[in-house]
């Protein structure tokens, strides 16, 4: 009995896959070595994906969704918090440091 292949990655396309379905027309194209194609190929399966490519797409499209939505006005606010922060602490050391320099050449004071 031939072997059932893990995703429709090792079988013929079919017609009725793109039915209703906007063309995609752009590729991409990355590199694997025999030993991550094996891990992606095992968790398609398991994940119940009907092809590797299939899988690769919908885990692309979630992160750029994912980055998508931190690029909001809350997302702005905390790098605008971040920076300000980070100009305080700056800020900080700045003034900490001549009263260090101080201490260490007049350890009576």
């Amino acid at each position: 009995m031939p072997e059932r292949p893990c995703c429709r990655c090792h079988a013929p396309p079919r017609a009725a896959d793109m039915s209703g379905l906007k063309p995609r027309n752009r590729l991409v194209n990355f590199r694997l070595t025999e030993e991550e194609y094996g891990r992606l190929a095992a968790v398609c399966a398991r994940k119940g994906s009907p092809s590797i490519s299939d899988f690769a797409r919908a885990g692309i499209l979630r992160t750029i969704e994912a980055e998508s939505a931190r690029e909001g006005p809350l997302d702005t606010l905390l790098v605008a918090l971040g920076d300000r922060l980070s100009d305080l602490e700056r800020s900080f050391r700045n003034l900490a440091e001549p009263a260090g320099d101080d201490a260490r050449r007049n350890p009576e004071r």
